[in-house]
């Protein structure tokens, strides 16, 4: 009883603790659901099927994650760790058990959700006291770029073995995270006072925290998906091939198809004589 009694005390300090310092969240849900649904393309092809046809589900989890309480979204003294470690594992004792496929895609939303807030450096820290200034506008700022950015995949997470510490991966996440949040105060205030985000080009600071931030959530929910898919015993392909010798994560961007060197003015001399060979007409 008295057991029970610390536990529940715990929960209520933690949930004081986060009404009396304000919970600034750097990604819109237009953002989180953007980031949730690109990362599908590098899932293992059975399970982005799934997702696909179940679209409504994965939905429906995604909104689910977002409207959990502020304790489950945001670093100390919320307990955002603790809750990507147990969806992250949720999902893949489901998938063992076995649940519907729709089910699991519904809850792979809700992981989404807790993904993309590990990797938003306003969820994880809340040491600036001028953060309540400038987390709304940090917001708009990012939902006005999203179209400009390039989020790109860093390939796969050797961390994520068949027996991983999923709190240790929840809390490598949320350091990295960490390590971009006085970035985003700095070019805020960089004149000396709070300046408007409109103000902001594609060479602030703020534009490369959040490519960077949002590529690693990209990338940590498709590495997630693949360790739930192989748990489960599902096919995982191989990673894309990187050239020898090759130091840092892969980096896979889509292509926009074709040959756009034909598009340019020919200048200069060629490389090479124009061939004589006459080809058969067809």
């Amino acid at each position: 009883m008295n057991r029970a009694l610390r536990i529940a005390g715990t929960r209520w300090s933690v949930l004081l603790a986060l009404a009396l310092v304000p919970l600034n969240l750097a990604w819109s849900p237009e953002t989180t659901r953007e980031v949730a649904w690109r990362a599908v393309e590098f899932f293992p092809p059975d399970l982005a099927r799934q997702v696909r046809k179940n679209h409504e589900l994965y939905d429906r989890g995604i909104r689910e994650g977002l409207s959990a309480p502020p304790a489950w979204r945001a670093g100390p003294p919320g307990r955002l760790q603790q809750a990507l470690a147990d969806q992250a594992g949720r999902c893949a004792r489901d998938l063992r058990r076995p649940v519907p496929l729709g089910e699991l895609v519904r809850e792979l939303g809700v992981l989404a959700v807790r993904v993309a807030d590990a990797n938003d450096p306003l969820a994880v820290a809340h040491a600036d006291a001028r953060e309540p200034a400038y987390g709304a506008a940090y917001e708009s700022y990012v939902d006005s770029i999203l179209g400009r950015l390039r989020i790109v995949y860093y390939g796969r997470d050797r961390r994520l073995g068949r027996h991983e510490d999923l709190m240790a991966f929840a809390a490598a996440t949320m350091n990295r995270s960490r390590s971009f949040y006085t970035l985003v105060g700095e070019e805020f205030y960089r004149t000396g006072r709070l300046r408007s985000w409109k103000t902001f080009d594609d060479l602030s600071v703020t534009f490369g925290v959040a490519g960077v931030c949002l590529s690693h959530a990209m990338t940590d929910l498709a590495n997630l998906a693949d360790w739930i898919w192989q748990l489960g015993g599902g096919m995982v392909p191989t990673p894309r091939p990187t050239p020898a010798g090759h130091v840092g994560p892969t980096i896979t961007v889509g292509l926009g198809g074709g040959f756009p060197e034909r598009r340019r003015p020919p200048k200069g001399k060629p490389a090479m004589p124009r061939s004589s060979i006459q080809l058969p007409p067809p």
